[in-house]
């Protein structure tokens, strides 16, 4: 008599099966599970799942990569399951050879960018316009580097990086690409978009011959401080519409006392000695709770057909059933009906390590939470041990 698994033949499941089996899996573990299960299934993820992962790569939920109490290893910590896992990472695998190995030209830093500030600035952002895998000539890098946050491009094949011109930019707070364009956005929320130029001389320095050509597609808030944000984000939302997304630190009143303070220390310090006026501003900072984030806004980008013009921008206070995940790395959104234990019209958001990490040292890292789109309340998601203050905040990290 043949055994249940002989008559059901489940190891033998035709293709059209097992693709409607593991289209309703929403997690990468869940298809490591229906991978083990037999040699025919294991073949079927080997061989699908890179296919399935570039068709859906916007509704994969991110995992939080945060520093062990030990602070010698990392661990991965699941929002929607609120578990822990503990491992080791391995950026390069010695045994895929050198053709599964990504090298890049090195980039020539301004004069100046700080040497002593290299880990923090050296390169802020890097991403990827296409699988390199999977498309290895025809992929592009751009990054953004430097205490400025410059901009650099790399073309797959390319000797050298291509950079942006320099015309009174303001540092870039983030960079994306959109539809065959390659749009940024400044801390007054000013877009950009850089087009790849030749120049009429190539220099001894930077032999590339091409150059980022910038132009400002939209400049509606003046260039004033109660415009400037700390943390601007560029997302594309799994219906493919351009998010802007502003991560605001202080509110009207608390930019107002703030102006305030600046210049009565600005009078005392012309009337007294600079020195000692310095030391006391420094102890009052101290005295100083943590920057937190106080709100996130958010705008629809349109741009014209050829995407040479930004047509509109129009504040929403719904994110039309999509989850934003927002970091310094890393930012994407994907369907919140696929797991329905995230909250409704949420932002998950890290710690703002640039600048504001720095502030809160002595705190450790604790602006990461939830923020309500359409109420505008804030909750937690997962709340680092103080023993890790002094590790890297915790960041999103999406398995491939």
């Amino acid at each position: 008599m043949a055994s249940p698994t002989e008559s059901s033949k489940w190891s033998t499941l035709p293709k059209n099966i097992l693709e409607g089996i593991t289209h309703r899996l929403p997690n990468p573990c869940d298809y490591v599970r229906f991978g083990v299960v037999c040699k025919g299934w294991h073949f079927f993820v080997h061989k699908n799942y890179k296919q399935k992962h570039l068709l859906h790569v916007h509704q994969n939920i991110p995992l939080l990569l945060f520093p062990t109490e030990d602070q010698e290893l990392r661990g991965l910590y699941n929002i929607t399951q609120v578990n822990k896992f503990t491992l080791e990472l391995i950026l390069i695998n010695p045994f895929l050879g050198d053709g599964k190995t990504i090298k890049l030209p090195p980039i020539e830093f301004c004069y100046e960018d700080e040497i002593d500030r290299m880990d923090q600035y050296g390169v802020v952002k890097a991403i990827l316009s296409k699988e390199p895998n999977v498309s290895p000539r025809d992929y592009e890098v751009v990054a953004l580097y430097g205490v400025y946050a410059r901009l650099a491009h790399y073309k797959s094949g390319d000797k050298f990086w291509s950079y942006a011109e320099v015309i009174d930019m303001e540092p870039l707070s983030d960079v994306i690409f959109y539809k065959d364009l390659v749009l940024a956005v400044d801390r007054f929320s000013w877009i950009k978009s850089f087009t790849l130029e030749p120049k009429r001389e190539i220099q001894t320095i930077n032999c590339s011959p091409w150059y980022l050509k910038q132009n400002t597609l939209m400049k509606k808030l003046p260039r004033k401080a109660r415009n400037y944000v700390l943390g601007a984000y560029l997302v594309q939302n799994s219906k493919g519409y351009l998010l802007l997304v502003r991560r605001c630190f202080w509110d009207k009143d608390v930019f107002a006392a703030k102006v305030i303070a600046e210049a009565k220390r600005l009078r005392e310090i012309a009337l007294k000695d600079e020195h000692v006026e310095v030391e006391e501003s420094e102890s009052e900072e101290k005295e100083e709770g943590p920057y937190l984030t106080l709100e996130f806004k958010v705008y629809i980008l349109s741009f014209s057909s050829r995407g040479k013009r930004l047509m509109r921008k129009i504040r929403t206070r719904t994110l039309n059933g999509e989850t934003l995940f927002l970091g310094d790395n890393n930012s994407i959104s994907v369907p919140t009906s696929k797991y329905p234990q995230l909250h409704p019209n949420p932002i998950y958001y890290t710690d703002y390590y640039y600048d504001v990490y720095i502030r809160n040292y002595e705190f450790g890292s604790c602006d990461t939470g939830i923020f309500n789109v359409e109420n505008g309340k804030f909750d937690k998601h997962y709340v680092p041990s103080f023993s890790t203050k002094a590790m890297p905040p915790p960041i999103f990290v999406v398995l491939q």
